[in-house]
Formats: C-alpha cells, structure tokens, sequence
C-alpha cells in the first residue's frame, strides 16, 4: 500500500462499477479514507465490502440525496477535502432523429451531478482549508463524434463547468479538473456499444480506435485520480486531462 494520498479524505459519485470504482479503488490504496456513493444499494455495499471502505445510496442528479450523501460523507470521513464525480449517461443520439427528451435527459444525468455533488460540499472543502475536485468527462468533450449529440454536448459541458469552478476556487486552494477517457471496458461503455445495429463489430471497433490499439483499463484513470487528489498535483487546476491512447493528438 502508497501513502501518496494517506489523511485524504474521498467521496466518489459512482464508485460501486466502473471508472468510480477503479478510482475508489485507487485512492483506497494510496490511504485514502473514502466512502462510495451512488443510486443502487447492493452494488455500493457489494464493491464498499470489497473495498473495505463506507457506502451510502443516493442520486446524483437529486438536490436532497446530494445533501444527505454528503453529510454521511463528512460524518462518517470526519470531513471531506476530496470529491469524484463519475456519474453519467451516453447513448446513440443522431442530430436528425433525437427525441428532445432524450436529449435532455443525457445532458441531465451528466450535468447535474457534477454541479450539485460541488456545490454541496463546498462548505467542507472550505473548512479542510483546500481540496480537490475530480470529474470525469470523455474524449467525446473534447471531440465531436457521430451520432453522439446529446453525450458530446454533455460533456463538452462538463468541460466547461470544471474550468469555470476552477477559476471560482482557486484563490481558496481548491482545484477542479477533468478526467478524459477514452474507450474503457465499463459497463456504461458496453452498454452503449450494445445499442449498435453490430455490436461485436462496434466494439471492436472501439477496442482498436486509439493509436495504442487496445481499451483503456479502468486502473490507469484511478492512477491518474490519485495524482489530482494528492499535493502533488497542487499547482494543477482547470484541466480536462485526456487518457486516451493518443486519440485525441490525431
């Protein structure tokens, strides 16, 4: 076990599967104190029994469960001076034939949860005196892709709502960045390879469209989100850092 984030105190947004958990994970080994959250209970208690770390349900994109989860957190942390927000949505959505309630709803479930998880724990990053918040975003934030609108839109957003909460906190030693992945083996990400006409086909497809000819591995995000919560990162503020094989240097 590291020590490079020992006495850090983490709640991960969507830390029961996929990239959240590989980054709990991550922090967890590094001496992290975290506490995972998300809106399915037994995949939380399943992967914080694994883990060996606290648990607690709520949705990111509710106003209330925020706040409830958040003060689990501080309780339960005995504060919080670091937050991840993987937590989202994607789907095919063709510019022509998007149902505009679709469309909303994938802005909704990738907007909200960054925004509402910040804000609500503000007052305890500001009370541990700096902090470090991590979103993840996507390469598709950082380039167009087709038949993506809505998930491009959304985290282009995301992008976005980072830089400018970057430049809000920054006088207060609280830094906000932005995590791209490319394409990682998640279970979001193979469910959205799943609603194509092929999906063997686009998944390989997405296995071999990095100039390094393979997936991402959930593990190299957690090793890039134990960077930006360590001081290491001090300096490091208003990023969205891509993790992508080279796709996005074409």
């Amino acid at each position: 076990m590291g020590g490079r984030v020992a006495g850090k105190r983490a709640l991960v947004w969507g830390g029961g599967t996929g990239i959240g958990l590989a980054c709990a994970r991550a922090i967890a080994a590094e001496g992290g104190a975290v506490l995972i959250a998300g809106r399915r209970q037994e995949v939380l208690s399943r992967a914080a029994a694994d883990l060996g770390v606290f648990w607690e349900a709520g949705d990111a994109t509710d106003p209330v469960a925020v706040a409830a989860v958040t003060a689990a957190a501080i309780d339960r942390l005995g504060g919080l001076d670091t937050l991840v927000v993987s937590a989202g949505a994607g789907g095919v959505t063709a510019t022509g034939s998007t149902d505009p309630g679709r469309f909303q709803s994938i802005l909704d479930q990738n907007l909200r949860p960054p925004f509402l998880t910040a804000q609500a724990a503000l007052p305890a990053l500001r009370a541990a005196g700096q902090g470090a918040v991590i979103v993840i975003s996507s390469i598709y934030g950082l380039v167009g892709q087709r038949e993506r609108v809505a998930y491009c839109t959304a985290k282009a957003g995301v992008i976005g709502m980072v830089r400018a909460m970057a430049l809000d906190l920054a006088a207060e030693g609280i830094r906000v960045n932005a995590i791209c992945p490319g394409f990682v083996e998640t279970e979001l990400a193979l469910a959205v390879a799943a609603e194509a006409p092929d999906p063997a086909a686009a998944l390989r497809d997405r296995r071999g469209m990095h100039p390094i000819p393979r997936s991402g591995r959930p593990e190299e995000i957690g090793a890039l989100a134990v960077y930006l919560a360590s001081d290491a990162a001090a300096f490091t503020t208003g990023q969205a850092i891509a993790v992508d094989g080279g796709y996005t240097a074409r």
